[in-house]
Formats: C-alpha cells, sequence, structure tokens
C-alpha cells in the first residue's frame, strides 16, 4: 500500500496532458503529425469551421510506462462570421481593428492565431503492473504538461499588442491493446484534461518607465477541460519502424474538432 500511495502521489506531480501510443512493452521514439477541423454538427453554419489545428510532436518512451515529449502547435481560431466589440460611437467597430480581451476570446474575435510550445510527462500504469495482485482490464494513464503561448491576430498587429500566455494541465487517459487477423493493431483511447492559462497584454492604459522600460499589463485565467476519443491504428514491424494512423474527435473550448494523426514508432 505505501509503495502505491508513493507512485499515486510521484503521479499527480508530474502529470502530462498528451496521451501517447503506446504499444505493450513498448521502448523507443515516437514522432507525429496531427491536424484537426473544428466542425459544426447542429449549427446553422457550414460545417467545416475556418477553425484548425495543427501539431508536431516528438517524445521517448521507455519499457511502455515513462514518456517524455516536446510538442509544437499552430492553431487558427475564426469560429463567427460577425464579431461585437465595446466600443465608443464614432469608434470604427472594424474586426480588424478591435479585439476582446475576455475568458472566450478564442470565440470572440476574428482569426487568431495561437502558437504553443510545450513540454510533458507521463506515467502509465499498464495492465500487466505489479502493484495490484490481479491485473487490470485496462492500462491507464496520468500526466502532466507545461507550455507557453503567443497569440496573433490583425488586431493585435494593428493596436500594437503582445499578447502570450503560460498553461499548464492535467490529465487522466485510459485504453486498451486490441489484436486483429490483419497486418496491424489497435489501441483505442480515451483522454480526459484540465488545463489552466494565464493569458498576458498590454494594458489599455499602459504606461512605459522611461528608467527601465516596463510596460504596464493586464492578465486572465481561463480554466477548461478537452475531452478526447481516439482509435489508433499501428502497422506491424517495418523496416521504417512502425507507422501509425490515428483518426480522434474532441471538445475544445466548447466546440467539436475532428482530428487525423499520422506517426512513427521507432
Amino acid at each position: 500500500m505505501k509503495k502505491l500511495l508513493t507512485i499515486i502521489i510521484a503521479s499527480f506531480s508530474f502529470l502530462n496532458a498528451q496521451t501517447h501510443i503506446v504499444p505493450e512493452g513498448f521502448s523507443g521514439l515516437s514522432v507525429s503529425f496531427k491536424h484537426d477541423q473544428n466542425v459544426d454538427f447542429f449549427g446553422e453554419g457550414k460545417f467545416l469551421r475556418d477553425s484548425y489545428g495543427n501539431a508536431i510532436g516528438f517524445g521517448y518512451i521507455y519499457n511502455a510506462n515513462v514518456g517524455i515529449d516536446l510538442s509544437y502547435g499552430y492553431s487558427l481560431n475564426n469560429r463567427k462570421d460577425t464579431y461585437d466589440f465595446n466600443i465608443i460611437d464614432g469608434e470604427s467597430s472594424s474586426e480588424h481593428e478591435n479585439f476582446n480581451f475576455t475568458k472566450n476570446f478564442r470565440s470572440d474575435n476574428a482569426n487568431v492565431g495561437d502558437k504553443t510550445f510545450s513540454f510533458g510527462l507521463t506515467y502509465y500504469l499498464n495492465e500487466s503492473q505489479d502493484l495490484f495482485s490481479q491485473d487490470l482490464p485496462i492500462n491507464l494513464s496520468l500526466g502532466f504538461r507545461y507550455g507557453t503561448k503567443n497569440y496573433s491576430s490583425d488586431a493585435l498587429k494593428f493596436l500594437n499588442q503582445d499578447f502570450y500566455g503560460k498553461f499548464y494541465a492535467f490529465e487522466f487517459g485510459a485504453y486498451k491493446e486490441i489484436e486483429t487477423n490483419a497486418s496491424f493493431y489497435m489501441i483505442p483511447r480515451l483522454k480526459l484534461s484540465v488545463s489552466s492559462e494565464k493569458n498576458i497584454y498590454n494594458s489599455p492604459d499602459a504606461v512605459v518607465d522611461g528608467s527601465s522600460g516596463i510596460i504596464d499589463t493586464d492578465s486572465f485565467k481561463v480554466q477548461s477541460t478537452y475531452f478526447e476519443i481516439a482509435l489508433p491504428f499501428i502497422l506491424n514491424n517495418t523496416s521504417a519502424g512502425q507507422p501509425f494512423i490515428e483518426p480522434s474527435i474532441a471538445n475544445k473550448f466548447g466546440t467539436t474538432h475532428l482530428g487525423l494523426r499520422f506517426g512513427f514508432l521507432f
């Protein structure tokens, strides 16, 4: 029991926000590229929205128990046809000259770019673990991710605004390896991630300190929950490693995203 409590405490101290594809007993490198597209199943607008995301990931997994990774991503958020701003009569209401610094800024502004760089660490509790007297029915994962964000848009450029942020996220994942009679196998997985962002921008009444060059800033925090269902298909060993393809569906910032990831296990 003492050993179990130690591992649980350690896991929640290091947790990661990205579930890797982890075959049983795997040790090696993982490289992948993912694209996801914002879709609207029930709205009155077009099905494929302009919002999308791309991400490149590089990681290392040791003995199917511990994984570390680096990730770089870019996403574009443009979810409405028109945008409203709190402006004074006579001022321009153009979406290219105004910006809403709100918790829903991804939905309240046009064409917001989001560059993200992050580091993640994951602990995997496999079915054949030795913490319990019996095997688990599924594999579990616990993780932590920390990263930085840099936002851009025509409005931010027009306003000469720096808008950036930092975030951390905690994740719980569950997955199960399924063998097939074909030349591939599957690892369906679920991921639940809870993240916290702190976003920073120049204060509207910013004053530059002549002696230090420091500009006054304001900030706000955003709490979000991310849920994803994915079904990776992994080919058996080839001369170039194990290629895989992973379709997914997720709920991010209150909207639905369909994703497709390609990669290799080496």
